[in-house]
């Protein structure tokens, strides 16, 4: 065998054998700058190559590192999709009264709580019985009388007088919530509904309209006098599944007008882990607080994660860290997740000095400071999926002369009496009565365009296996 080009002095039979298998790889290689290197005939002709080759090597290499590094970025892009939705579920529609506790119920429970804290022989001190009413109510609550807690305030059938929904009767669709500012609230189309409304629903009679129409009677001479309550209807317009903060997103409608209220429906999607730190999990002190509210164990199993509610339970867990008792506001919970992550049974904090002074100040500091929020609320992370409705809210002056004539048919029977909560002279003063008390609400989908917003994978797989592939083409 002849010696490898450029040498001088002849090698051993081995040294030649393994330099001609390299040769015969270089020259046999589909790699361009190892072939040019194998057919190199001078030394610096090799060199020149060689360089050439370990240039565009360590692009490759560069540029392959890149795409892996990207990759484990986990970037995302949002997408945007307007989509036509003729089925689309109804919203669920949570209202509530806004003075929740009727005047002769609580008399009736204050009188029997009023003898339980003073001598059953003292006489009512009218300054000390209207303070106790909170007081009452948080007993009740902490010693699990929560049928009686529900009977005192408000039932559906007091203040409903009629439900439509695209001309089908729906007086019987709601589901029934306790809530501690509120009272007694009541879901339409709640996701154990059955049926599930959507907009493809309709009854047998003409439309002018295609709407949910809720009619109420607000009994205001009914109302417990207290100056924290006002006299309306809270209404929220949510998702399905989604639990109900009335207290703080709540619409407020007063009495005496007909409203009407036209929503859009949009949708955020995140993805999970590792591209964002969403989550649809549910903790276990959620589903606590979903049987509570509810009193519904099969409720409770069929829920979905609510960032807006477990951001107020972990501030709830840091009140009762400090003060052995959590405050009642926005919402009655009986569990609360502790530091170690175990699940501790939690008193509400009744209206005394000491418990809601306490539970106060634990609140403000909890409120000042983003260490302790960030330590109680480390499992508080965004939701994956997220429903808005953008809503148009407009009013007219209501009864018009025409629908008094026509529930008056319905109101009254006979005998000028009535079946329903309102005063002993409500047939002589009718009119009054309604004028003051009557409420209408219509709830109407302005649009069957839902739009979406979707977060994908920016890179996946196989972008970086094709990167990959084409890098080496270099």
């Amino acid at each position: 065998m002849e010696s490898v080009i450029g040498e001088t002095q002849p090698k051993s039979f081995v040294q030649q054998r393994r330099r001609s298998i390299v040769i015969d790889y270089l020259l046999a290689t589909s790699t361009h700058g190892l072939r040019s290197v194998g057919r190199a005939y001078s030394a610096w002709n090799r060199c020149f190559w060689i360089l050439i080759f370990m240039t565009a090597f360590g692009l490759m290499l560069v540029f392959v590192v890149s795409s892996i590094i990207e990759y484990f970025n986990y970037p995302t892009q949002t997408s945007t999709l307007i989509r036509l939705d003729r089925k689309m579920p109804f919203p669920a529609v949570t209202v509530c009264n806004t003075n929740p506790y009727r005047r002769d119920k609580l008399n009736e429970s204050l009188v029997k709580y009023y003898y339980q804290q003073f001598p059953s022989n003292s006489s009512i001190n009218l300054s000390v019985f209207d303070t106790l009413a909170i007081a009452l109510i948080v007993d009740l609550f902490n010693s699990n009388k929560t049928e009686e807690l529900s009977l005192i305030g408000f039932q559906l059938s007091d203040i409903l007088l009629g439900c439509q929904f695209n001309g089908i009767d729906c007086s019987n669709s709601f589901t029934r919530s306790l809530t501690s500012g509120l009272g007694n609230c009541f879901t339409f189309n709640w996701k154990t509904s059955s049926p599930l409304f959507t907009l493809a629903d309709f009854g047998n009679s003409f439309l002018l309209k295609e709407a949910l129409q809720l009619t109420f009677y607000v009994p205001r001479e009914s109302s417990f006098p207290a100056d924290y309550f006002n006299i309306g209807i809270n209404l929220l317009l949510h998702d399905n599944e989604e639990f109900p903060l009335n207290i703080e997103n709540g619409l407020t409608l007063a009495p005496g007008f007909a409203h009407l209220i036209t929503y859009r429906k949009s949708l955020e999607t995140y993805l999970p882990h590792p591209y964002s730190a969403c989550t649809s999990a549910v903790s276990d002190d959620l589903r606590a607080l979903y049987k509570t509210t509810y009193g519904d164990t099969n409720i409770s199993e069929t829920i979905v994660y609510s960032e807006s509610a477990c951001n107020e339970l972990c501030g709830q867990a840091y009140i009762f860290s400090q003060c052995a008792c959590i405050l009642p506001i926005p919402f009655f919970a009986r569990y609360v997740f502790k530091l170690d992550g175990s699940l501790a049974y939690a008193r509400t904090c009744r209206p005394i000095a000491s418990e809601f002074a306490c539970a106060l100040g634990a609140k403000k500091q909890f409120a000042a400071s983003d260490d302790l929020q960030t330590l109680w609320c480390a499992h508080c992370t965004s939701q994956c999926k997220y429903t808005h409705f953008a809503m148009d809210i407009s009013a007219q002056a209501a009864p018009s002369d025409a629908v008094k004539a026509s529930w008056a048919t319905t109101l009254l029977n006979s005998n000028n009496t009535t079946s329903f909560l309102a005063p002993p002279d409500f047939a002589q003063r009718y009119d009054y009565y309604m004028n003051q008390n009557y409420l209408r609400v219509e709830l109407a989908c302005g649009s069957k365009y839902v739009m979406e917003y979707t977060q994908e994978p920016k890179v996946s797989f196989t972008d970086v296996f094709s990167s990959i592939g084409g890098q080496t083409g270099l």
